[in-house]
């Protein structure tokens, strides 16, 4: 099972191509809320409406099923190059409202044509009806929706918004962070803090809309290194997260991951490591990383965010810290805490990755200007005047889409930098 979604969930339709296919294919993935395998286009209309009601996914049609598992993909056995126009024609009308659908993209592989049908379910014009039926997915199968399922589907399309990120790059970050971090850490506020965010959408009929022991549990294993460990030994920060610690901190201690215990409930958490601990943070020069959970609309949508805080005893961070920091933030959001919150909140981790933020921030409140925390030499000559107090940016979604995370941070702090006034800004090479 992959650890993040797969490029096929996520790429622009025209980098979709045999060799994306056909190594999604070569993962022999279940079929699931979000994957279905059809040997012709006979039933994909109704698979599609039960997708577009709940998580949306892929339908890969032209493939055989696997003869001793029938929800495991087997070989390609091709369709007509006309049944997309086909396909395509019969959903524009048998779906109620008629004219949406899905995107269809044809691909060949071993001189046989397959249709990928990948639908978003931002873009449904929610409950979608199919022969008069409102369907839903149910684990590998297609349902019909009861009576009060049909009832917060219709809520649904009335007042949920599509994508709502949790924080919104505009919003000063750090008037969001400083208070939160003050409250925590006491009359020693990190530095800077450097934060990767994104909010997930839950359907209403998802599997779970409380923060359980078990997610917490699979929170904080995906963002643990227990290789070599025994079973049930503490869990300690990835060689990624180390790396920053030490690089900042020589020779200091690094303590696991911790829960808050002294602020969170159901439908919040907060998980913490690093040098010192919640009751006896740094004082001095330390690191910490924090991931926090945050179930709002009544559990209709997850946000979550990573952050690396510094404390920095006076000195900025050396080099190029914060760049590393801001990439190994974002990967640890993608391709950790995400996909985990994700498989257990909804049943599956084979969903699209939604709009991804990054900040730059002090954590204290009375908004101390980055200049005295970051080395912006490196960034070449600067325009403007005027200290530097935050940096806000989304990930371009195309780069993210195709697992250029590197790409897309970099892009992300390129335009940070313009909006500091760094016309001309050289960033130095990040290390995956």
């Amino acid at each position: 099972m992959p650890t993040h979604p797969h490029q096929l969930f996520t790429a622009p339709t025209s980098a979709i191509d045999a060799g994306m296919v056909r190594s999604f294919l070569d993962l022999r993935l279940e079929e699931s809320f979000t994957i279905d395998y059809k040997r012709n286009i006979d039933s994909v209309a109704e698979t599609v409406a039960a997708m577009a009601n709940t998580y949306g996914g892929i339908v890969l049609i032209g493939v055989d099923s696997d003869p001793k598992d029938q929800n495991l993909p087997g070989l390609p056995c091709g369709v007509k190059p006309s049944d997309k126009d086909k396909l395509v024609n019969k959903m524009v009308t048998v779906f109620d409202p008629p004219g949406w659908c899905p995107d269809v993209i044809p691909v060949t592989i071993e001189a046989k044509t397959l249709l990928v049908v990948r639908i978003d379910p931002d873009t449904v014009p929610r409950p979608l009806l199919h022969s008069g039926a409102a369907k839903v997915r149910v684990d590998g199968r297609n349902s019909t929706a009861d009576r009060r399922l049909l009832q917060l589907l219709f809520q649904q399309d009335a007042v949920e918004p599509t994508v709502v990120p949790g924080i919104d790059p505009r919003f000063p970050p750090d008037q969001h962070l400083a208070p939160q971090h003050q409250g925590i850490y006491g009359p020693v506020p990190p530095d800077v803090v450097i934060r990767a965010s994104v909010s997930r959408a839950l359907r209403h009929n998802g599997v779970r809309r409380r923060l359980q022991g078990t997610t917490i549990d699979g929170l904080i294993s995906a963002l643990s290194d227990r290789q070599g460990l025994p079973f049930g030994s503490r869990k300690h920060l990835p060689p990624a997260l180390t790396a920053l610690a030490m690089q900042a901190c020589p020779g200091e201690p690094l303590g696991a991951w911790e829960v808050d215990p002294y602020y969170g409930h159901s439908r919040f958490v907060r998980i913490s490591a690093g040098h010192g601990s919640l009751s006896e943070p740094p004082t001095k020069a330390g690191v910490r990383m924090e991931c926090m959970i945050d179930l709002t609309g009544g559990g209709t949508s997850a946000d979550v965010h990573f952050d690396v805080l510094y404390w920095l005893d006076g000195q900025p961070l050396a080099g190029d810290l914060w760049v590393q920091t801001a990439y190994d933030v974002v990967v640890t959001l993608v391709r950790h805490a995400l996909p985990a919150l994700t498989q257990e909140l909804t049943g599956t981790s084979n969903v699209a990755t939604p709009p991804i933020e990054l900040h730059i921030a002090s954590g204290w409140p009375d908004h101390r200007p980055l200049s005295s925390s970051l080395n912006i030499a490196i960034l070449g000559a600067r325009t403007g005047v005027g200290e530097l107090r935050r940096g806000s940016e989304y990930l371009p979604e195309e780069l993210v889409g195709v697992d250029d995370l590197r790409g897309a941070t970099l892009e992300a702090l390129h335009n940070m930098a313009l909006d500091w006034r760094f016309l001309h800004p050289e960033f130095p090479e990040i290390r995956s």
